[in-house]
């Protein structure tokens, strides 16, 4: 063998410590890549349990569950934040829920989920503009969910933008045809745009697979007033009284009158005469209706309590209706968890 000169020694020892280094680099990053793929997919289980949880109303499981990945290992994932904000949201704690989710949302941009979630935390802040531009970005991750286009629709909807409502109801339709919600919140777009025809085939569709709908059926009778004019016609398909719009509760009413039950059109357009959006119309209608009844002192109060309203503040008769159809619009929401309170 031959002898190495001291300088091929220390080259030949360099090599070995470079590649014994290189070698266990290597391993430690295999090492490591191992442990974060196992994390991911233990968080993966634990996501499952936690969303089940929420979904049933079983919220000290999902906290329980959740108390379980509360460690460094989990929070470098989106989905630890989208987990974090889904139990915040079930707690109403809407600021908190949003900088979870918006977390989830920049770690990853295309978390579906996370995106629906924060859409609905601006629907449940009264914020109907943030949740639709929320909605679209979510469509744009999972275009092919009917939930996610019924939601963007029914903002759209409150939001007086008929046409998208009609191009996102009627989507959402596409993946899920007998989908009555999506067929309502399109009967009532219809009727904003007094299509009362295509108002009338959608709510008789809905009512040909679910006969039993009383929003559909409330929404019909108004239809066929509309229609025929005919108020008898129109109170057969009146269901609940307390579940009508306040468009239903004043055809309602006029049909009452018509057919001189005037307690029942009084009871019921109560709270429309005195809101701040009645008009004049609304307002003779009602005190027509007091005199009827023989109600000449409260009519006399109504009528003072006409003269006392602003008629300058068409700000507050419109920001009132807006909450009107928010407070409605978050009824009809399709909703992923059950809230806890």
């Amino acid at each position: 063998m031959t002898k190495k000169s001291p300088l091929e020694f220390l080259i030949f020892l360099i090599l070995v410590l470079h590649f014994s280094v290189t070698g266990l680099g290597s391993q430690t990053t295999s090492v490591s890549d191992d442990e974060s793929i196992n994390s991911k997919l233990d968080l993966e289980k634990s996501s499952r349990d936690i969303i089940n949880a929420l979904r049933y109303g079983k919220f000290s499981l999902a906290d329980n569950e959740f108390k379980k990945i509360q460690n460094p290992k989990y929070e470098i994932f989106a989905e630890y934040d989208y987990l974090n904000g889904s139990i915040l949201y079930t707690r109403m704690n809407w600021p908190e829920a949003k900088e979870s989710l918006l977390r989830a949302l920049k770690k990853e941009p295309n978390h579906e989920s996370a995106s629906f979630l924060l859409g609905m935390i601006y629907a449940q802040e009264d914020n109907w503009n943030e949740a639709k531009e929320n909605w679209i970005e979510t469509n744009q991750i999972s275009p092919y969910n009917p939930f996610y286009h019924y939601n963007l629709g029914l903002a759209y909807f409150i939001l007086k933008d008929f046409k998208n409502a009609i191009v996102s109801l009627n989507r959402s339709l596409e993946y899920k045809p007998n989908y009555s919600e999506a067929r309502l919140i399109l009967a009532k777009t219809y009727l904003e745009l007094n299509e009362i025809e295509k108002a009338d085939i959608e709510l008789r569709l809905i009512l040909e697979v679910d006969k039993k709908n009383l929003s559909a059926q409330n929404l019909l009778g108004r239809v066929v007033y509309l229609k025929e004019k005919d108020p008898r016609k129109a109170l057969s398909f009146l269901q609940n009284e307390r579940s009508l719009g306040w468009r239903e509760k004043k055809v309602y009413a006029r049909c009452y009158f018509e057919i001189r039950k005037w307690r029942e059109s009084e009871s019921l357009f109560r709270s429309i005469a005195y809101s701040p959006f009645a008009d004049e119309y609304d307002h003779s209608f009602y005190l027509n209706l007091l005199l009827n009844l023989g109600y000449d002192e409260r009519a006399n109060e109504f009528y003072h309590f006409t003269q006392k309203q602003a008629r300058g503040e068409t700000k507050i008769a419109e920001a009132y209706r807006m909450l009107l159809a928010s407070r409605e619009g978050k009824e009809l929401l399709y909703h992923y968890f059950k809230l806890r309170y």
